[in-house]
């Protein structure tokens, strides 16, 4: 075999190995986590963490470790345990027999919340020029644009992530933080986010340099 012909077939086969990678790395190639049998999950709330036999799971598609309600995912013949739970509220478990041939099975619960998970706390821009922002708590509980409201968040410290729309990622950083929800009393906390000289701002929130 000629060098030349020797270093395009390599070449090829590098460009090959490459672009399988990167199909596999963004998800193109994702069909296979489709293989089982259809399960339905309908929750409230409706942001939950799910456990499959006792293994926390992960969406193969955002790598978010939050199910997002109502989902499907796809499991395997047999027997399993999907557990489903949030701080504040009493897990729900349910057991599953799955077979070849089953159609989609449905699952659904409304979680049972516990007398702790009261507080409320309100994340607002203090002004008009904070536009396109969006909250994410305690890395994916709850997220949403400004102004983002939520009613049962449990006493103890929580993170708080402002991040910039997607068309100002670029020159602006998130900005993470720290809140505290005291157990003596449920009183509504507010955080404002303010902006200023291209960088995000909050109050009654504890900056941080990273999420923990």
């Amino acid at each position: 075999m000629r060098p030349a012909t020797k270093n395009i077939i390599l070449m090829s086969l590098n460009i090959a190995v490459w672009f399988g990678n990167g199909l596999m790395a963004t998800g193109m190639l994702s069909l296979s986590a489709k293989k089982g049998v259809p399960v339905r999950i309908e929750t409230i709330p409706e942001r939950t963490k799910l456990s499959l036999n006792g293994s926390p799971w992960t969406s193969t598609t955002s790598g978010s470790s939050w199910l997002q309600s109502p989902a499907t995912i796809y499991l395997p013949e047999g027997q399993h345990k999907l557990t489903v739970e949030r701080p504040g509220y009493v897990q729900h478990s349910f057991k599953v027999l799955l077979s070849a041939g089953d159609g989609e099975m449905n699952l659904s619960t409304a979680l049972e919340p516990l007398p702790a998970a009261a507080h409320e706390v309100e994340i607002q821009a203090v002004d008009e020029h904070v536009s396109d922002v969006t909250a994410v708590v305690d890395q994916g509980l709850e997220s949403g644009e400004l102004p983002l409201q939520i009613s049962d968040l449990t006493p103890g410290t929580h993170t708080l992530e402002i991040k910039p729309s997607l068309l100002n990622s670029f020159s602006q950083k998130p900005f993470t933080c720290l809140f505290t929800l005291p157990t003596s009393n449920n009183s509504p906390l507010k955080i404002t986010v303010s902006q200023r000289a291209g960088r995000f701002h909050a109050t009654g929130c504890h900056r941080l340099k990273k999420l923990p």
